[in-house]
Parts: structure tokens; sequence; C-alpha cells
């Protein structure tokens, strides 16, 4: 029960981080600062609020791993959100580690090789980073949501 709170307030400080990050704080940025410095005090945040998710989310899918080897493989839905949670961590490696870098180089003018491999300005990959931002938002809502109500399943 205290291991299931430990991991809801994780989940709930990096999912108010993330969402502050995303839809608060970036675009205040870009209405106040010069569009090449908010971009890259943008690119430190959403590098930081990504490897903060890297961790929670990893520490949550061992404990959901572990909390499953101790009951002995009941619960049915275990499987889902085990699933569901590796998805996320999944998704917010893509975007910090493919993304990010992506992006970053398209910003200062560099190549990179998947805009080389695929093509693309950077609207189109800032378009592709905020699609997976908000993707990534309503996974963290509706995992963070099961574990506020300590429905591991």
């Amino acid at each position: 029960m205290f291991a299931n709170r430990v991991l809801a307030l994780l989940v709930s400080v990096w999912f108010g981080a993330y969402v502050l990050a995303g839809y608060g704080v970036a675009p205040l940025l870009f209405q106040s600062l010069p569009k090449e410095q908010a971009g890259t005090l943008a690119g430190v945040l959403f590098s930081t609020v990504n490897y903060i998710g890297l961790f929670v989310w990893a520490v949550v899918y061992l404990a959901g791993v572990s909390a499953r080897r101790q009951s002995f493989g009941r619960g049915g839905n275990s499987k889902l959100s085990s699933r569901l949670v590796a998805f996320t961590w999944l998704l917010l490696a893509v975007s910090q580690f493919v993304l990010v870098p992506l992006i970053r180089a398209l910003r200062t003018g560099q190549t990179h090789w998947l805009s080389n491999l695929l093509g693309g300005e950077m609207g189109f990959w800032h378009g592709m980073s905020s699609s997976l931002y908000m993707l990534v938002s309503l996974l963290g809502l509706v995992l963070l949501m099961r574990l506020v109500r300590f429905e591991w399943h």
C-alpha cells in the first residue's frame, strides 16, 4: 500500500511537471522571449521532464512487474497496464533520444540522420513532437488515474 502511494506521488509530480512544461511554460517562453532563446530554454525544459519521466516510468514498470510476481500472476488486466507503462516509457525515449536531437539539429541548421532518411522540415518534425507529447500526456493521465485509485491491474 505504501509503495502504491509513493508510485502515485512520483507519477503525479512527473505528470504535473510534464503538463506544466508543455502546455504552460513553453507557450509563455515563446510569448515573452526571442524565438531562438525560447526554443533553447524549451528544449532544456522538455529534456528535463523527459529524463524524469524515463526514470519514473521505469520505476513504475519494475514495481508492477514485482507486484505481479508476488501475486503469482493473479489479476488478468495486469499485462494491459504494464504494456501501457512500457509504451509510455518507449514514447518518452523516442521523444528524448530521436525527436529532441532532430529538432535541435534542424533549428541550428545541421543535418540529422532521420531528416536525411525521411525528409521533412522543422514544422513537420515539431508537429510530430507535439503529437507525441499530447499522446504521452493522455497515457500519463490514464495511468495516473489508475495508480491514484491504487488499481494496478
